[in-house]
């Protein structure tokens, strides 16, 4: 399904709250001191971008001062706004809108939600810039040739704020903020819905199952805990994982969304161009079809590295050459990631002769095995990944991954 798309925050200006000083020169070309950016209607939201409708400010002549940023994190991590609608990330009048300070923008490959439609955005503090790790600039950055693989990873700002929410049907169902707080520390905080679409309420502490009635069917969903934030969210992934070069490197609306926050002045120092490979859509989903050039190789490799690569790389506390470090991330070769005839180090459950990949079986792959197990809280014990937040298998990703599992014959 499509939900409405986003507007450009700035009518027919790229400027947006992340500049200042933006002129309203006709046909988006750049004022006195502006960027330069296509000009008509560029917004970063696509399909089911959440923007905010109402933050178009630019008049016909003249300096334009961009909106506040009201989405900032809260002056006190335990005790946020009771109400979406009070976080200053949504519009109150209307909190299914993004305020007009937060930046919508989509990702090429998303972290599979039960089928849930995604609407995501950013908000970077006033005068915040991102920070994208590039090996080649920097070396300091990758100083292992595992590191490499890391390259383009953006790290935001103290103060920023990203927004996602999930929806089934056209209803909204849930809205996180995830936070940064300071050099080391981000915080997850969960809105549920009410079913009448007028504001979402704070999940304080525990996780919260439910059934949600969408009008068209129930949904059984999981909201979850602060804690669980994090174990997804973590620090060898950069804690945010969808905002990274290969992520956003995708036209939205006719134009690059690199390039589109490149012309807000999002960065430090821009992605260098060429711009990293992107990911693609690894199956037909709300976020698009795969594209027909894409292999099987780069559709599995994207899926995987949205799906399992925050986790499952090597961690500054594993030593890898004892325990094997099953790399998902996007991009390496398929002889470094060392799951192809490598025995699981903790469980096999009980397959004979389970490999992590299994060159021609998946039902010898625990690859395979763990994507399509029922969930359960024992993990350990049933084997569901991903282990948080799900309870529908996907059917087609399994399919394709057990498909390119049959295709291959042997290990480098």
């Amino acid at each position: 399904m499509q939900v409405a798309r986003g507007l450009n925050l700035w009518g027919a200006l790229i400027c947006v709250p992340l500049i200042y000083g933006c002129s309203s020169a006709p046909g988006g070309s750049p004022g006195a001191g502006g960027s330069a950016a296509a000009g008509t209607g560029g917004g970063m939201a696509g399909t089911g971008g959440m923007a905010g409708t109402g933050g178009g400010m630019a008049g016909t002549g003249g300096s334009v001062s961009p909106p506040p940023q009201t989405c900032v994190p809260p002056a006190n991590r335990d005790m946020p706004p009771e109400k979406l609608s009070q976080t200053g990330c949504v519009n109150p009048a209307d909190p299914k809108t993004l305020a007009a300070s937060v930046v919508p923008y989509e990702v090429n490959s998303p972290l599979w939600s039960d089928g849930a439609d995604k609407q995501r955005g950013l908000a970077l503090p006033t005068g915040g810039k991102i920070h994208v790790k590039n090996c080649t600039a920097t070396p300091a950055e990758c100083p292992g040739a595992r590191d490499v693989a890391d390259d383009g990873k953006w790290v935001m700002p103290v103060g920023t704020v990203m927004v996602k929410s999930f929806l089934f049907d056209g209803k909204f169902v849930e809205t996180r903020l995830f936070v940064r707080y300071d050099a080391t520390t981000w915080a997850g905080f969960t809105y549920k819905w009410d079913e009448a679409q007028t504001d979402a309420t704070l999940v304080w502490t525990e996780r919260d199952e439910v059934m949600f009635k969408t009008g068209q069917r129930t949904v059984h969903w999981y909201y979850p805990a602060r804690r669980d934030c994090v174990k997804c969210h973590v620090p060898e992934a950069n804690d945010t994982l969808g905002t990274e070069t290969q992520q956003m490197n995708r036209v939205v609306n006719g134009m690059n969304q690199i390039d589109r926050l490149a012309a807000m002045g999002a960065f430090e120092v821009a992605p260098p161009k060429p711009y990293r490979a992107a990911l693609v859509a690894p199956v037909a989903s709300a976020a698009g079809n795969p594209p027909a050039s894409a292999t099987v190789e780069q559709r599995v490799t994207s899926y995987l590295h949205a799906n399992c690569g925050f986790c499952h790389r090597p961690k500054d506390d594993v030593d890898c050459t004892s325990e094997p470090c099953f790399d998902a991330r996007f991009g390496l070769p398929f002889g470094s990631r060392m799951m192809c005839n490598v025995r699981p180090s903790k469980n096999d459950f009980g397959i004979v002769d389970a490999a992590i990949l299994s060159p021609g079986s998946p039902a010898k792959s625990i690859m395979s095995f763990r994507m399509h197990q029922p969930p359960d809280d024992d993990v350990e014990k049933h084997g569901r990944m991903p282990p948080l937040a799900s309870y529908v298998v996907d059917q087609p990703a399994v399919d394709l991954i057990n498909s390119w599992i049959t295709s291959i014959t042997s290990c480098p």
